[in-house]
């Protein structure tokens, strides 16, 4: 568990550097860089919420048969999110990520605690997950140089119904039905001095901050169909799927500043502006700071497939993923006590 929680914390490390320098010398920019970055999150999201209950098995059997089929574990796993949105934002400024070009895209990590039971009479079983971090800037690694938070919370759940069980032949084969839930944030301070210039009515006018600290916001909500082929062997167990999803996501920033308006260098009220903000897709301004926040819903297509070692009861997953939306992959691990 240690180890996944460094690679998540170290992700999205990477992430706040590359989302640091957001700001441009107009609004325009900082609207269409913003609405990129924020609509390839929109795609990388529901699929990074399908991490966790990717069990090799695509049936564990009935509770109530002797003896009682249920199982209980921990998965970690890593998607890769398009890193052309990320770069239109440092390229604006010459800033090089390390990562800058990294083939696979930018990681998103994720851990999860599972539990699946076998049903009752008919053949179906259910799944259950929950991942969950909030650190703080005083807890862990070297977050507290860097004054940052960042939190996460994963919740998911599915029901499978078995077409085939296994019993004559070497195979399994399910249908299901699964909801993923996906709420995370990250924040820390950015440079100061930011300012940003735009026109209303053909006055130009200067949004200026100072002392800015700068949240990344995510929220999806995911209901995926899925059909899920198992070939139960001794040793190991190979299986694919292919899951089709539709999701309502959020994503966005939060500005936590002293916001002062001026025209021409002279002060005026954050209050005359508000309109023009507001059709810059900036919402909640007041002299603390700002936000903005887009709403994106649809399809998305995914396969998976992997194989798991098997021991007596315990079990040792690997599982690749691959999302059709934007052509990105991933892939997690995962151990377990099944019966």
């Amino acid at each position: 568990m240690k180890k996944s929680r460094k690679i998540l914390i170290i992700s999205v490390i990477l992430l706040i550097f590359a989302s640091g320098p957001v700001f441009s010398d107009t609004l325009e920019d900082l609207q269409s860089s913003v609405n990129s970055f924020s609509e390839n999150m929109a795609k990388a999201l529901p699929f990074h919420s399908t991490l966790g209950l990717n069990w090799s098995d695509a049936y564990i059997g009935k509770f109530t048969e002797l003896p009682p089929h249920f199982g209980i574990g921990f998965s970690t796993g890593t998607t890769f999110m398009n890193i052309g949105s990320i770069n239109q934002l440092t390229d604006m400024f010459d800033f090089d990520l390390p990562i800058n070009d990294l083939p696979v895209g930018f990681p998103l990590s994720a851990w999860a605690l599972e539990a699946r039971i076998g049903g009752f009479f008919l053949p179906f079983d259910i799944g259950l997950k929950f991942g969950y971090m909030d650190v703080g800037t005083d807890n862990v690694l070297f977050l507290d140089k860097l004054k940052m938070h960042l939190d996460y919370m994963l919740l998911g759940a599915d029901i499978r119904y078995a077409l085939i069980t296994g019993k004559t032949l070497p195979l399994k084969l399910s249908v299901g039905l699964g909801f993923n839930y996906l709420k995370g944030g990250v924040s820390a301070p950015i440079p100061a001095g930011q300012s940003f210039d735009f026109n209303d009515g053909g006055t130009n006018y200067t949004l200026k901050i100072d002392d800015p600290r700068l949240g990344l916001l995510w929220e999806t909500s995911c209901l995926e169909f899925k059909i899920h082929a198992s070939f139960p062997l001794v040793v190991i167990t190979p299986y694919a799927g292919v899951g089709v999803s539709y999701a309502w996501s959020k994503t966005g920033y939060k500005i936590d500043a002293d916001v002062t308006a001026e025209n021409g260098g002279t002060p005026v009220s954050l209050d005359s502006v508000l309109t023009a903000l507001r059709s810059f897709g900036i919402t909640n301004v007041n002299e603390n700071g700002f936000s903005q926040m887009l709403e994106v819903e649809g399809l998305n297509v995914r396969a998976f497939g992997g194989f798991s070692v098997n021991m007596t009861v315990i079990k040792l997953d690997i599982t690749g993923m691959y999302n059709f939306l934007d052509s990105s992959w991933g892939f997690s691990m995962g151990a377990r006590l099944q019966i």
